[in-house]
C-alpha cells in the first residue's frame, strides 16, 4: 500500500499530452473538473452527459482556454448513445487513448419503503444499477473495441479508469442498490484487467469518499455535516495518475480516497491471507508455458475417452480387413 500527495498524482501527466481522453458524466462534478485536469496537459477531450447543455458549457470553457475538446449529450444506459460518443471521438481525433467511466447516480427512491398499490409492493426501481453497472460495462465494451482502433503502437497509452466508490469496500445501509453498483464495477474492473494486460491496456479503478458534488442530496450533506470530505480537485488528478501511470504492472489496482488527506494505493495483492492468498497464487500460474501443458493433458483427458471409442472399432475393423 503506497500513499500519494497530491505533486505525485500529476508526475505523468505530460505523457496525456496530445491524447485522446473520453469521459462520461462529464458535465459537472468529478468529470468536469477531470476534464479541465487533462485538458490543462493539453489532452484531447471528449465528453458525455446526460446533461447536453452543461456539456455544451464544459467543451466552450476548455476551448476558449486553448484546449480542444468536443461533447454531445449521452445516456450511459443507451447502447447506441454510447457509440455515438465513440464514434464522435474517432471521426474528430482518428482514435480514442484513455477511458474514464465516470457516470453515476446515487439511490433512486428508497428500497425500503416500496409502494403498495391494491396491497400488493410494486417493482423497485433499478434506475442505479442501470447507470452504475450497466453504463460502466457498456463503457468498457466499447472502449476494448476503440482503444485499438487506429493504435499506431502496441506501446502505446492506453487505459481505463472507472470510478467507484467508497461503497465498494463498505455497504453503505441506507442505498443498497448504490452499494451494489460499487462492488460491481470493482469486480468486473479488475476481472477484465487481468483478461487485457496482455494488449498493453491499463485498467484501474478510484474509490472516493463522499465529495461535494451534486449527487448529495440535502439529507446525504445533513448526515455527513461535520465529517471531512475529498476535494473533487484531488479525485480528478488521482484519475489522471490512473491513467498515466507507465507500469502496466499496476493495472487492476485500486485507488482510496477516505477523507481529505493522501490518497492510498492499494496494489494488487493488498488483500492477503487464507483462501485470498491460495487463489492468488492459483491465479498467478495462470499463464506461459507449465499453463498450456497443463491445458494439453486436460484437453488429452477429456478427449481421450471418446477417441478411443472410435478407434477401437476402427481398428479392430482394419485388423479384420486385413485378413480377408
Amino acid at each position: 500500500m503506497t500513499s500519494l500527495n497530491d505533486e505525485q498524482l500529476v508526475q505523468y501527466g505530460e505523457r496525456s499530452r496530445g491524447k485522446v481522453v473520453l469521459i462520461t458524466g462529464a458535465a459537472a462534478g468529478i468529470g468536469k473538473e477531470t476534464a479541465l485536469v487533462f485538458a490543462q496537459f493539453e489532452a484531447k477531450l471528449v465528453l458525455g452527459d446526460l446533461n447536453g447543455a452543461g456539456i455544451d458549457e464544459v467543451v466552450a470553457q476548455i476551448k476558449k482556454s486553448g484546449g480542444q475538446a468536443v461533447g454531445q449529450k449521452c445516456d450511459v444506459t443507451n447502447w447506441d448513445s454510447q457509440l455515438a460518443l465513440f464514434e464522435l471521438g474517432i471521426s474528430t481525433f482518428g482514435a480514442i487513448d484513455v477511458v474514464v467511466a465516470n457516470a453515476g447516480i446515487t439511490e433512486n427512491g428508497v428500497f425500503y419503503s416500496s409502494q403498495v398499490v391494491d396491497g400488493k409492493p410494486q417493482k423497485p426501481s433499478t434506475a442505479t444499477l442501470d447507470v452504475n453497472i450497466n453504463g460502466v460495462i457498456y463503457s468498457i465494451s466499447l472502449a476494448l473495441h476503440y482503444l485499438d482502433l487506429n493504435r499506431a503502437s502496441p506501446s502505446d497509452l492506453k487505459a481505463i479508469v472507472v470510478m467507484g466508490s467508497m461503497a465498494s469496500w463498505m455497504s453503505i445501509p441506507t442505498a443498497p442498490m448504490y452499494s451494489a453498483s460499487k462492488h460491481a464495477v470493482l469486480g468486473f474492473a479488475r476481472s477484465v484487467a487481468v483478461t487485457v494486460k496482455s494488449r498493453n491496456i491499463r485498467v484501474n479503478v478510484i474509490h472516493p469518499f463522499f465529495s461535494a458534488t451534486g449527487i448529495l442530496n440535502t439529507v446525504n450533506r445533513l448526515f455527513l455535516a461535520g465529517l471531512p470530505m475529498v476535494p473533487v480537485h484531488r479525485i480528478a488528478i488521482t484519475t489522471l495518475y490512473a491513467a498515466t501511470h507507465p507500469d502496466l504492472e499496476t493495472t487492476g489496482s485500486v485507488f482510496t480516497l477516505i477523507d481529505d488527506g493522501p490518497i492510498l494505493h492499494l496494489e494488487n495483492e493488498i488483500i492477503k491471507g487464507g483462501v485470498y492468498d491460495i487463489v492468488s497464487n492459483r491465479a498467478a500460474q495462470l499463464s506461459g508455458t507449465i499453463t498450456y501443458l497443463r491445458v494439453g493433458v486436460d484437453v488429452a483427458k477429456i478427449l481421450a475417452p471418446k477417441v478411443l471409442k472410435v478407434a477401437v472399432p476402427v481398428g479392430l475393423a482394419a485388423l479384420a480387413y486385413s485378413f480377408t
